[in-house]
């Protein structure tokens, strides 16, 4: 028997027949679905996609790592130990003030993992303190494993102010090998999918006009940390699209440099509420940044944010990757959604309205203008609003949240929320839907 020949093959015309014939429905634009600025049609086929696979990742290896916020170098340390001895591959520090390396990476062979740096401008000594540990290097390995990531336009971004001034702050990021591009604020203050893309494809846009271009191709690599959502499909797309525009705005520049994909389980869509179901939120979410091509993975514990670093949410968040790659397989394929008619179309789709996006920034002068003017801000603004109205009405389910919630919980832990004022720039707030619910839940348990 062979299938090939036994079973003859169909078109899209065909398919679109049948459907329309069996549903008695006039249009197959009845069908389809909106999801945010996406379409999603009810079948697609090998016609759906028009400019076939480019730019995918050709292997299937990535980095399980460990998220150390530095606040004592003994105490991380210890954690680092800890971390690498339960399979991690990689360490993420974030480094916001003086810190001793010396103690920090004690018994660390840092030529041997990888690692990220995390720094602000009152951590700068580390550009300068790592250089005897990141000049080492593995010979069995050629790659860039260790980064250094001093991202002024995020911390601009962030706290609303330039630290020193904007001449000397973006001077910075010559000193680096490496260009830095941290994106996660967008996704966790609400902005959609395309317009994250299109966010942090301005935003290294912006550096490469900073850098110029007789300087752009000393630069070893390329550094972009995107948040991961639970929107499955949309997130495994999300990594694949920006591999494409990566390439293509490479391409206007004449210049073709590595590309390093950090891919960390969001906050947004956390809560304290019915804490537990965050572990299945988190794993989906790991699930699609590997499917998704991500070439390092930082998997938050469930009660990231509301509780102090615990061994045990740790211990089994860090298992959640080593179970992707040792019990599900993941690492043994380079591309798992290669031949994915619908994963292929969703990535076209980010892809081409993100890129359109990002010209219409470039158009009033590009990614540093818009967030002094607060186009940013309110671009970003209105997907949160919809997102959040989403949530509140019921349209969009947070499982324990506003579905399925857990009526003998006793205790609704407080998640602290940062909140910076405008000095240069109007700050971009990172959100989370499930707070209303958590304050009212907390109202309640107090009466």
């Amino acid at each position: 028997m062979n299938l090939f020949s036994d079973f003859p093959s169909s078109n899209a015309a065909e398919w679109e027949k049948r459907i329309l014939q069996d549903l008695k429905i006039q249009s197959i634009e009845e069908l389809y679905k909106k999801n945010g600025p996406l379409l999603t049609h009810p079948f697609y086929t090998k016609e759906s996609n028009s400019k076939g696979l480019s730019h995918v990742k050709n292997e299937s290896k990535w980095e399980t790592c460990d998220y150390l916020h530095v606040t004592n170098e003994k105490e991380a340390n210890k954690d680092a130990l800890e971390a690498l001895k339960g399979g991690a591959s990689g360490l993420v520090f974030n480094i916001s003030k003086e810190c001793d390396l010396d103690v920090l990476l004690k018994n660390i062979s840092v030529e041997h993992i990888y690692t990220q740096f995390n720094i602000s401008n009152d951590s700068l000594h580390v550009l300068k303190d790592l250089k005897k540990y990141a000049l080492k290097k593995n010979k069995d390995n050629p790659r860039t494993t260790c980064f250094i990531n001093l991202d002024p336009l995020y911390l601009l971004a962030k706290f609303g102010e330039w630290h020193a001034s904007e001449r000397e702050d973006l001077a910075q990021i010559n000193a680096m090998e490496h260009i830095a591009v941290n994106g996660i604020l967008y996704k966790e203050a609400g902005a959609n999918a395309v317009t994250e893309l299109a966010l942090i494809l301005s935003h290294l846009n912006e550096y490469f006009n900073c850098i110029g271009s007789a300087n752009i191709k000393k630069k070893k690599i390329i550094h972009v940390s995107f948040a991961q959502g639970s929107d499955f499909f949309t997130e495994i797309a999300k990594l694949r699209a920006f591999r494409r525009l990566n390439a293509l705005l490479q391409k206007q520049y004449g210049i073709e440099i590595p590309l390093h994909l950090h891919a960390q389980t969001a906050l947004l869509n956390k809560s304290t509420l019915d804490a537990h179901t965050n572990l299945l939120r988190t794993t989906t979410e790991a699930m699609s940044a590997v499917i998704g091509g991500c070439d390092s993975l930082c998997v938050f514990p469930y009660d990231q944010g509301f509780v102090g670093k615990k061994e045990f949410s740790s211990r089994i968040a860090r298992n959640q990757s080593h179970i992707l790659r040792e019990e599900s397989y993941l690492d043994k394929v380079a591309d798992i959604a290669s031949g994915s008619y619908y994963i292929e179309h969703l990535t076209e789709d980010l892809a081409d309205q993100a890129w359109k996006l990002f010209k219409k920034i470039e158009t009033q002068d590009g990614f540093l203008t818009c967030l002094k003017t607060g186009v940013i801000q309110k671009m970003i603004e209105a997907d949160a609003q919809i997102l959040m109205n989403e949530v509140k009405e019921g349209k969009k389910t947070l499982v324990g949240v506003n579905k399925f919630q857990n009526k003998n919980q006793k205790e609704i832990p407080a998640w602290k929320v940062n909140k910076f004022k405008k000095k240069d720039v109007e700050p971009i707030a990172m959100i989370r839907p499930a707070l209303l619910f958590e304050e009212q839940e907390r109202a309640v348990k107090v009466n």
